[in-house]
């Protein structure tokens, strides 16, 4: 009877997050009431208080959810790309995990809100300084993703200028986020294919490859 509680407790806390985020997509954090989320999630104010102790609490689940469902997202599609030829060249496995990021948003397209960290950033940046944190530190684990790669790139192709591969990195991130938003606002896919070819091949223009 305990697990089965358990259990339930949990699929109700998931049911709030998963609702909420699709909220703030939609409508924004400010203007998303906690009255919209209970009607959303169906849940009584009671059930939502005895999980979360404000909207800005569930706005820091909102974003960690978000983040973690992104990383399994990836390590799947990626799996299924099975390149095994890429495993030995760092250059080539930081190609994969853009196309891999690629084909995650495509995936995507048919929702409607677009990306929650982008969106929450716009929103509270300037007003939230814990959001701002937890927001930054978002941008900054996309960047540590490309981080490793361009670093065993340099070692490998020892590009003659010095490379500063975390502001590389970061700068792929802002390339990225930047694109994503500009397709969804042209409601043209293309517009994001095309700047991530045009990302890779600023970087093997960088390396020297």
């Amino acid at each position: 009877m305990r697990e089965l509680k358990q259990s339930r407790a949990v699929a109700t806390r998931n049911k709030i997050v998963d609702e909420a985020a699709q909220l703030f997509a939609l409508k924004g954090y400010h203007d998303t009431k906690l009255e919209d989320i209970f009607t959303e999630a169906q849940v009584t104010t009671g059930a939502f208080f005895h999980h979360f102790s404000s909207k800005e609490d569930l706005g820091f689940a909102v974003v960690n959810s978000h983040m973690e469902k992104r990383r399994q997202d990836l390590e799947r599609i990626e799996k299924r790309m099975d390149d095994s030829s890429s495993d030995g060249d760092p250059l080539r496995r930081l190609m994969r995990r853009l196309d891999a990021i690629q084909e995650m948003v495509r995936k995507r397209e048919k929702g409607k809100g677009g990306c929650i960290i982008g969106n929450l950033s716009t929103a509270l940046s300037d007003t939230h300084e814990a959001f701002r944190r937890r927001l930054a530190e978002c941008f900054d684990e996309m960047a540590l993703e490309f981080k490793p790669y361009l670093d065993s790139a340099v070692k490998k192709y020892r590009p003659r200028h010095r490379l500063d591969t975390w502001a590389l990195a970061r700068y792929i991130v802002g390339i990225l986020e930047g694109s994503i938003m500009l397709a969804r606002t042209r409601r043209d896919s293309q517009v994001m294919r095309k700047n991530f070819d045009f990302v890779k091949e600023h970087i093997k223009w960088l390396l020297q490859v």
